[in-house]
């Protein structure tokens, strides 16, 4: 069946010239066929929309056109709605949503979109068909972003004027590795009314705008509820945060201000706050590593206990905690090289175990390994770590070492029996 056929029965209209009024759009009407996952049709504007042809986004996956935290938003959120239609659940809820995702452009660039959808089943094929609207709202994402940033102006004067000096924190968070929060350095985590009330308070206090709108809080904690049951939710579970914390004499103002929930965590010590200010502050990854920003990366080696939120499993968290994780990874073994450059074999040896205790395979972090100890003339220590690397990566991989790591072993062990020999030669 043509597309646009499709979709001027799918509409009821049929006495509408539908394929005019669909290539005049400005929005970019397409389906999309759930059960082969591929595109049926794509309206013409497609190309202002993103730069594409018609032909090439017929051939796009969804994982070309999404970023990775919009495609995830989307998973997230659709697996409960195809289930329920799939099941004959025909609710609003479930046949229709309206959702905002970034999206690739041709040129590369990322554009903010309102995606408009409803699921329909095709009686000749029996598949079930995602009919969707994709408008751009790049403008719209703008002026909220000035909205915000002037909110947050006016928040910090206001902030500036209720605290003149500087107080010790009432509460210390800690999100590295198991998280957790005290009121003091030495007293016992806060007992949580519930699980939610507990993830509320880590998305609220990971969030780097302090800005935050409900779909983004009832997108990230109730993605799969439909939306009157989630905002209940949502409001009972403020209710709890704020009961909890009065209850252990803490101070908590969440309030509303455009639309916008907002708090002051001033008086909050938060581990992912001293670790983002290190990182931003003292190190440079385009200069060489001095004297303050080793002891600042060491610092951050103290602080990184583990993943962000990583014993929680909190879906929200995982675009995060890679962030995260790959500037501390990458941080520290510029460090390692710092060290292994200044000759300080020992410290290098300590940074890099840290490193291939995240990353076993990560073959850079060996092959760095492998030449302090060659350097360090501990042969033995060389050649035990080889082969067990060799070893993990036939296991993991069915691979070996790389071919430049390969080389520096050869060319060791050849250096070695040359010396060797010359030691005999003296006897």
């Amino acid at each position: 069946m043509e597309a646009v056929t499709m979709l001027r029965q799918l509409t009821h209209h049929s006495t509408i010239d539908f394929k005019m009024l669909v290539e005049k759009l400005e929005e970019c009407v397409w389906i999309y066929d759930l059960n082969t996952k591929k595109f049926l049709y794509v309206s013409p504007s497609i190309y202002q929309l993103r730069g594409l042809t018609v032909e090439e986004a017929m051939q796009e996956k969804l994982e070309d056109c999404l970023t990775p935290e919009s495609l995830q938003k989307l998973k997230n959120g659709f697996l409960r709605r195809y289930q329920r239609f799939l099941e004959g659940d025909r609710s609003d809820s479930i046949v229709y949503n309206l959702s905002e995702f970034q999206q690739y452009c041709k040129d590369g660039s990322i554009k903010y979109i309102e995606i408009s959808t409803r699921l329909e089943i095709d009686e000749p094929t029996n598949h079930i068909l995602g009919i969707g609207v994709s408008r751009d709202i790049n403008k719209r994402k703008l002026h909220e972003k000035k909205l915000v940033e002037t909110i947050r102006n006016q928040y910090k004067i206001i902030n500036k004027k209720k605290s003149t000096k500087k107080s010790d924190p009432e509460l210390y968070v800690y999100l590295f590795g198991k998280y957790r929060v005290l009121t003091g350095l030495k007293e016992k985590p806060i007992k949580w009314r519930t699980t939610k009330t507990e993830e509320l308070f880590a998305f609220l206090l990971q969030n780097e705008n302090q800005f935050i709108s409900k779909d983004e809080l009832l997108e990230a904690l109730w993605p799969d509820v439909e939306l009157e049951k989630a905002t209940r939710y949502l409001h009972t579970t403020i209710y709890n945060l704020k009961n909890n914390l009065k209850t252990a004499n803490i101070t908590f103002n969440l309030e509303v201000v455009n639309g916008l929930y907002c708090y002051e965590k001033h008086h909050f010590y938060s581990d992912l706050g001293e670790f983002k200010n290190m990182i931003n502050d003292a190190v440079n990854p385009y200069n060489e590593i001095d004297a303050a920003s080793a002891r600042n990366i060491e610092r951050a080696i103290l602080l990184y206990e583990g993943d962000l939120l990583a014993e929680n499993d909190y879906p929200w968290a995982t675009s995060q905690s890679t962030f995260y994780r790959h500037r501390f990874e990458k941080y520290v073994f510029a460090l390692a090289r710092h060290y292994f450059f200044k000759r300080d074999y020992l410290s290098t040896k300590r940074v890099l175990y840290k490193l291939i205790e995240m990353d076993n395979l990560n073959e850079r972090y060996h092959e760095l390994l492998l030449n302090v100890f060659r350097f360090d003339d501990d042969y033995v220590a060389f050649t035990r770590h080889y082969e067990d690397l060799k070893a993990l990566l036939l296991k993991e991989l069915d691979q070996p070492p790389n071919p430049s790591i390969q080389a520096l072993y050869q060319q060791y062990r050849d250096d070695a029996e040359a010396s060797f020999k010359n030691e005999r030669a003296h006897f």
